[in-house]
């Protein structure tokens, strides 16, 4: 039986294009009536859509408030996307594979969110990036060891943010403040501090993990992957504590992003500590949560946390408006992936100080960690 690789390649050229563009464009529309016509419980418990909240409360904003701050969230949402391309560029290059940061690094990123607004977690962003790095470098290993590292350094920068969020949110939980503060202290604290050891000083890690407790076994294995991705950073100490930085960036920037749109739809008095806060939570909801980008996830969280901060309704808009913040900066990568044509090639590729030749990694059948033969020497 045919596989449908080999079935999509027997196609005519012309209708291939026809059919993923069609394909494209149909999951772009059919995501965004998702977002739109989703219905989540407030207080009352009468269902609310993003749309007809939009439709009834927006036109009761201040519209130069509202675009003003809109364009805000826009704008410290480049910064946040950015800081996130920047640290995987920097995880690459700590593996000695380099491409042009903002023709290839940059618009690859903006492809794998553009992707990943349509798919669970951010599966369609790391599945992008890695075999795009993957695929024009030919080290699928160390493409491989740069996308582990990132992973458990990007929950970091999330967990961190958390933490330093915390005393200036911890408000917003009320009387079980000190209940909830101390079950984020203990396991963002945890993770936290068990990812620096695993980066910085792996023989403690270890070392610690060799005390019994329940679920040992488990968090071993995972402690295991994150020392071994490590280990391909030695000495690289710099690089990886800028990393961190910028990753801790990432998820601070995001959070910034929902108190901004909080003052479009007319929150006066926003308290910047206990939205941030809760957008970190929020932010960690969405990851997990088994939906589209967040999609309906996000909503209800952010209208759970800030109850005591805005109405219901606001709390939703000013979650949905942060996701089409945030759309808005990855809507161009839906542009670059569509101008992606067939024969596409980043400007350079360089590992190891060679520059790979692309003309060899088409005709490779397998996907090889090796450096290639016909790679010829860059110069200094």
């Amino acid at each position: 039986m045919r596989s449908i690789k080999a079935w999509w390649k027997e196609l005519p050229p012309k209708l291939r294009l026809v059919i993923s563009t069609a394909l494209k464009l149909g999951i772009t529309v059919l995501a965004f009536y998702a977002l739109l016509t989703h219905k989540i419980k407030v207080d009352d418990g009468d269902p609310v859509t993003i749309l007809s909240a939009i439709r009834t409360y927006i036109p009761t904003v201040d519209g130069q408030t509202f675009w003003t701050f809109c364009a805000l969230a826009g704008g410290i949402k480049i910064i946040g996307v950015l800081c996130s391309a920047w640290s995987w560029h920097m995880l690459l290059e700590g593996q000695r594979v380099r491409f042009p940061f903002w023709r290839h690094i940059v618009t690859t990123f903006l492809i794998g969110r553009f992707i990943g607004t349509f798919l669970p977690s951010t599966l369609g962003l790391d599945g992008y990036t890695f075999y795009d790095a993957g695929r024009y470098s030919g080290q699928w290993e160390r493409v491989a060891m740069a996308k582990g590292l990132e992973k458990f350094m990007g929950m970091t920068g999330l967990f961190l943010g958390m933490l330093l969020m915390m005393p200036f949110g911890i408000h917003i939980f009320g009387d079980n403040a000190l209940i909830v503060g101390s079950i984020i202290g203990v396991l963002a604290g945890g993770i936290v501090l068990a990812v620096f050891l695993g980066v910085f000083k792996p023989a403690l890690l270890q070392a610690v993990l060799r005390v019994p407790f329940p679920g040992r076994g488990k968090v071993e294995k995972q402690a295991n992957r994150l020392v071994e991705a490590a280990g391909s950073y030695e000495g690289r100490t710099w690089l990886l504590i800028k990393v961190f930085m910028a990753k801790f960036m990432v998820h601070y920037t995001t959070a910034v992003v929902y108190v901004f749109t909080a003052m479009a739809v007319g929150v006066t008095s926003v308290d910047f500590g206990a939205v941030t806060f809760a957008s970190t939570i929020q932010i960690l909801g969405t990851v997990l949560s088994p939906t589209i980008a967040g999609e309906g996830a996000r909503e209800a969280i952010q209208a759970f946390l800030l109850s005591g901060q805005m109405t219901p309704v606001q709390a939703i808009l000013s979650a949905a408006l942060g996701f089409i913040a945030a759309e808005a900066v990855t809507l161009w990568g839906g542009a670059f992936w569509w101008g992606r044509r067939r024969g596409f090639r980043p400007a350079f590729c360089i590992v190891d100080d060679v520059q790979v030749d692309h003309a060899d990694l088409d005709q490779a059948e397998e996907p090889s960690t090796q450096p290639r033969a016909e790679a010829t020497t860059v110069p200094a």
